[in-house]
């Protein structure tokens, strides 16, 4: 094997543990996204589960993959890197497609979390102590949101709960979760990609190495 055909195989060998990782943080933040608004979704109807859910199976995969890609290198496998590679350029399009989505629909979505938070406040204020719970969260508005002195436990760290330490409104709280974790999936995700383009680029060129490697083993 020349140094070229060498530093293909260990590029490519590390390069897929990298997205190893990467897909597990993708997995990491898509569950930990799932967790956080599950009491949204249950209290306001609203569907915000499909990029979390895309990221967890994307992540999976992506892990799978990667692998894959490190035995077939390891191994100079045509087959498996032929297959790694065309699985890495399905990838690559499906991340991509998420990273897009997110960024275009982001400020949409996080345009919309007040009314919506407001709205569920108004419907049932029991139910969605479970989103003050989850969020360290008081009333859509803070505490003024009650127009009481009295607030449920679920508004402060300890009881008594008054509007001297109360949490800051949900608006605001949700509304920066949805930003952080949004802008932390998309970056990520594009970030794979770029990374992936390169993978799959030196998976072929090792698997083109191994099959011509094979050939001249045959004479």
């Amino acid at each position: 094997m020349g140094c070229g055909e060498f530093l293909v195989k260990y590029i490519l060998f590390f390069a897929n543990l990298v997205f190893a990782l990467a897909g597990l943080t993708l997995l990491g933040l898509g569950v930990a996204v799932e967790l956080q608004i599950t009491s949204i979704t249950n209290l306001t109807n609203e569907n915000f589960q499909v990029a979390p859910i895309t990221a967890m199976v994307v992540g999976g995969v992506v892990f799978l993959i990667a692998f894959f890609g490190c035995c077939g290198a390891i191994r100079e496998s045509n087959c498996m890197l032929v297959t790694y590679s065309v699985f890495m350029l399905i990838l690559m399009v499906v991340k991509l497609t998420l990273a897009i989505l997110i960024f275009v629909k982001l400020d949409d979505i996080v345009k919309q979390i007040p009314d919506m938070l407001n709205d569920a406040f108004t419907r049932d204020r029991q139910s969605f102590q479970e989103i003050q719970r989850t969020f360290s969260c008081c009333g859509p508005r803070g505490y003024m949101s009650y127009m009481s002195p009295i607030l449920p436990d679920s508004c402060c760290e300890a009881p008594p709960c008054l509007p001297t330490n109360a949490f800051s409104g949900c608006n605001q709280i949700v509304q920066d979760f949805f930003s952080s974790f949004g802008l932390a999936i998309g970056v990520v995700a594009i970030v794979v990609v770029a990374i992936e383009l390169v993978a799959a680029v030196f998976g072929l060129c090792l698997a083109t190495h191994a099959r011509n490697k094979d050939r001249r083993t045959r004479y």
